[in-house]
């Protein structure tokens, strides 16, 4: 395993709409990653605005918001189609010899975390924008180890899912047998 500088592992890029295309605009939140603004904010008509700053991002790209990242709005774009997201956010890909999944599982980690206040800028408000966020040190196993941990991981994030569904399932059961138990 070798120790790397981010900006030695991902491409920072910005690919402005400068034609205008009317891709889906998303945002990303701390939990769900990429989500269509539709389903965050009340729809905008987007006829008469000007698109042209934001970003298109692309299946397998990563994108943060440098205001919010260290409390975990970074994200790995799953969708099939490009969509554009706000030209405040930093966008990259990692390079061929990196694992997208296993790197997807290492950016959200508390480590991480810690390191975006670590290398962060400002006082009530931590910025890290990409010079910086480039200056975080991980630790790289070679990727085919990178995508045997990443299918592990990604295995275990599925279970506690489908866990925490059955959970809420039961809640929900158990409340309605209480509430019939007094009636």
């Amino acid at each position: 395993m070798e120790q790397y500088f981010l900006k030695d592992v991902v491409i920072n890029f910005s690919f402005r709409n400068k034609s205008q295309e009317q891709y889906p605009k998303y945002s990303i939140t701390n939990d769900l990653g990429f989500i269509p603004q539709s389903e965050r904010f009340e729809e905008r008509n987007m006829i008469y605005e000007d698109i042209s700053s934001y970003k298109i991002i692309n299946k397998g790209d990563f994108a943060y918001n440098p205001a919010r990242i260290n409390v975990g709005s970074i994200a790995k774009y799953e969708g099939d189609n490009p969509c554009m997201i706000s030209s405040l956010y930093v966008c990259f890909r990692p390079k061929p010899n990196m694992s997208s999944e296993w790197l997807k599982h290492v950016l959200k980690s508390k480590r991480m975390i810690y390191n975006y206040n670590l290398f962060g800028e400002g006082g009530v408000r931590i910025y890290l924008f990409f010079p910086n966020f480039g200056r975080i040190k991980i630790n790289v196993p070679p990727l085919e180890e990178q995508e045997r941990i990443a299918i592990i991981i990604s295995t275990i994030d599925q279970k506690i899912s489908i866990e925490s569904l059955m959970l809420n399932k039961l809640n929900t059961q158990k409340s309605f047998l209480l509430s019939r138990m007094f009636i």
